[in-house]
């Protein structure tokens, strides 16, 4: 009974740093989850793309490497 409680008092401090380390990186996450989405709504947005899914290099596919009749 005596070897128990002395190495229950042994590891305690380690499971205690555990918990405390998990508590800790679980609070930072909440509080820069919880910072950007009060700044999300004033967030600048854009430029957009006219058409996001043209072809842009179209031209250079109509080519190939081997093929460049231009």
């Amino acid at each position: 009974m005596k070897y128990q409680l002395t190495l229950i008092l042994c590891l305690s401090p380690i499971v205690i740093i555990y918990i405390v380390m998990k508590l800790v990186v679980l609070m930072t996450a909440v509080n820069t989850e919880s910072e950007y989405v009060r700044k999300e709504p004033f967030r600048k947005r854009g430029p957009f793309v006219e058409n996001p899914y043209e072809d842009v290099d179209g031209e250079e596919e109509e080519y190939g490497d081997r093929t460049d009749y231009r």
